[in-house]
């Protein structure tokens, strides 16, 4: 599976677009911004893009998510607690980030994942975790060689719990069980660069404070 990564936004977000180099078969993670980039990355790889996946429905991981639905016809899929936010976008968390007046057009969500779904895409099986933390919906995509971690974990640090839904302790519980997955993972967050889920069970505070949790 060949991975490319789109930084884009005002907050530097990660997009992934991950497709099989044979069957071109591909999905997108966070589309946030920069549809024409992105767009343009697909065709210029032949990539039959079969889902966008989100890890999370806030503004900065969806704002080219309608234009980029629109134009290839792949299916959207996300948290089913945060489908609504997708399907009837909120003012609540836009102006809790400042962004009072900016808008983010609804689009419709063909899949509400739960916790432990499978989609099978790009010749990979991939394993939804509902991670929440970050929000109540947040999710990481887990291929047993490559998570995409959205902002659950970051290198060294995890992602901020002070927006409405974000929980410190619930956010513990889930580094803990990113933790606890067998063997290593490269991980790809949702901002900023690259890791490994064996260096972080190492390094990253928030994690160890996690892992030292009785469950």
């Amino acid at each position: 599976m060949k991975i490319l990564t789109f930084v884009v936004g005002m907050v530097q977000t990660n997009c992934y677009l991950a497709f099989d180099e044979e069957s071109r078969e591909g999905f997108l993670v966070d589309p946030g911004d920069n549809a024409p980039a992105i767009l343009r990355a697909i065709r210029e790889h032949g990539v039959k893009l079969r889902y966008i996946l989100l890890t999370h429905s806030h503004f900065d991981h969806i704002m080219a998510l309608a234009a980029v639905a629109a134009e290839t016809g792949a299916e959207i899929a996300v948290h089913e607690l945060e489908a609504g936010e997708i399907e009837s976008p909120s003012a609540q968390v836009l102006r809790s980030l400042g962004l009072r007046g900016t808008r983010i057009q609804a689009t419709p969500v063909a899949i509400r994942l739960k916790d432990g779904d499978t989609l099978t895409c790009a010749g990979e099986t991939l394993t939804i975790l509902h991670t929440p933390g970050h929000t109540v919906g947040s999710i990481c995509i887990d291929t047993g060689k490559v998570l995409f971690s959205g902002d659950t974990l970051f290198e060294d640090d995890c992602g901020r719990c002070d927006l409405p839904g974000g929980d410190y302790q619930v956010m513990l519980r889930s580094l803990r069980r990113l933790a606890d997955l067998p063997g290593d993972r490269i991980v790809y967050p949702g901002h900023d660069v690259s890791t490994t889920l064996a260096r972080e069970r190492v390094a990253n505070a928030d994690m160890r404070r996690g892992m030292a949790l009785s469950l």
